[in-house]
């Protein structure tokens, strides 16, 4: 029950900003549209620097589309994609957010197997501390669901990091944020590093 009213209340504060985001059929974004992602989420959306980037590919283009706009107004604080979303205009990030969704992902092999178990049980069932399962927002294999965006296949040191900055930070403005704050205040650094493990692996 309490992850139920958890995710709806997430699901209804987002309803209508996503709304504003639909994806319209669009051309294919330029080889130099392109170019200004790929040195660091590569070619096809899959990052060759995981402990750093996240892979776009496969992400929901809704979530990628509503991201950039949210970095180009500061609403998500970061510097160097502020810079980038600022030189994007409002058709380019369509175009990219929907090429990107439609490349395939690769998932990473896992170094340490128990740590992937322990993660996949976090996955699935949450944590000792009241921490949902992931799967009660994210879907039943990562693969996102509105408003909630994939988390499958996303590099590990990347995942780790995203949820320190969650449990840090003084607050957030945006609901979906300030939902994941509530998670990750509920999690351990071992479970933190544990699920980030088995994320990375699932296809």
């Amino acid at each position: 029950m309490q992850t139920a009213i958890f995710r709806h209340r997430a699901s209804a504060a987002l309803a209508l900003m996503l709304a504003a985001f639909a994806i319209p059929v669009n051309a294919a974004p330029s080889k130099t549209l392109l170019q200004r992602c790929a040195a660091c989420h590569g070619a096809t959306g899959n990052t060759a620097a995981a402990a750093l980037y996240p892979n776009l590919a496969g992400q929901s283009a809704a979530y990628i589309e509503l991201q950039l706009a949210n970095f180009r107004s500061g609403e998500r604080p970061h510097a160097q994609m502020r810079a980038v979303a600022e030189l994007l205009t409002g058709p380019e990030m369509c175009e990219l957010a929907a090429f990107y969704a439609a490349q395939p992902v690769k998932p990473q092999r896992s170094p340490d197997a128990a740590l992937e178990q322990q993660g996949r049980r976090l996955f699935e069932h949450g944590s000792a501390h009241g921490a949902p399962a992931c799967a009660s927002c994210h879907g039943p294999q990562g693969h996102g669901q509105a408003p909630f965006p994939r988390i499958a296949s996303q590099p590990a040191g990347y995942t780790l990091e995203q949820l320190k900055v969650y449990r840090d930070a003084p607050k957030f403005n945006n609901p979906l944020a300030s939902a994941m704050k509530e998670v990750a205040l509920k999690l351990s650094d071992a479970d933190m590093r544990a699920v980030s493990a088995y994320l990375a692996t699932a296809p």
